[in-house]
């Protein structure tokens, strides 16, 4: 090998693409741009998610208010063959035996391969073919339900059970005092008092105890 012998690898490297050659160099008369047109202005300046006028990728995708992927730990059956008989296969035992490192939204049983030990199995999620295959060699399939969380922005989940009202406690009933009546006065005592009172005159200052002013001009 010597230097000038070097050569970059086939496919890595491309030859400049020359435009405005005409028809001959294979890039059309009007340099791969078509005739008239937004693409055939000198100042196009489309972004990279265009898609020609209907909604983009990018817009139609949900991004806000809770679009959360669930992300399962995925194991198939063939890795199972390890444990004996009888084995009841659980979360917690398949992160000790280091099968699965991150149980993450929960663990989803695959059906690939074949499973010829009888254990019970404990996941989250059972494809169609798995279960087949772990009930033809004699074990049993256990669905592990874990309820949708209750978000706090949310009233409740969706497919969650609205919870019961709690019952108020009966207060107790405060024993009203009787009210005592006033006494009222005859009819014949309260009319009598009215005609006395309209009967006398009233004389000038001798409610307020002051003396009356002298007239003007009177000395």
């Amino acid at each position: 090998m010597k230097l000038h012998e070097l050569q970059p690898a086939p496919g890595s490297h491309h030859s400049r693409k020359r435009v405005g050659r005409g028809p001959g160099s294979g890039h059309g008369k009007t340099s791969t741009r078509g005739q008239k047109g937004q693409g055939a202005r000198t100042s196009v300046n489309l972004p990279k998610t265009f898609e020609g006028g209907q909604t983009r990728l990018t817009m139609r995708t949900p991004k806000l208010r809770g679009f959360h992927s669930k992300h399962f730990a995925v194991l198939n059956l063939t890795k199972l063959n390890r444990f004996d008989d009888g084995t009841e296969v659980r979360p917690e035992l398949l992160v000790e035996s280091g099968i699965v490192k991150e149980v993450g939204a929960g663990i989803k049983i695959l059906g690939t391969g074949d499973l010829g030990k009888k254990l019970t199995i404990h996941a989250h999620r059972f494809s169609a073919e798995a279960r087949r295959k772990i009930e033809a060699a004699g074990g049993t399939v256990a669905v592990i339900e874990v309820p949708a969380p209750i978000r706090p922005k949310t009233k409740r989940a969706k497919n969650q059970p609205k919870p019961p009202r709690p019952t108020p406690a009966p207060e107790p009933e405060a024993k009203a005092e009787p009210k005592q009546k006033k006494e009222k006065a005859p009819k014949a005592q309260a009319s009598a008092g009215k005609q006395a009172g309209a009967s006398s005159p009233k004389q000038p200052g001798a409610s307020s105890g002051k003396q009356p002013k002298p007239e003007k001009g009177k000395s």
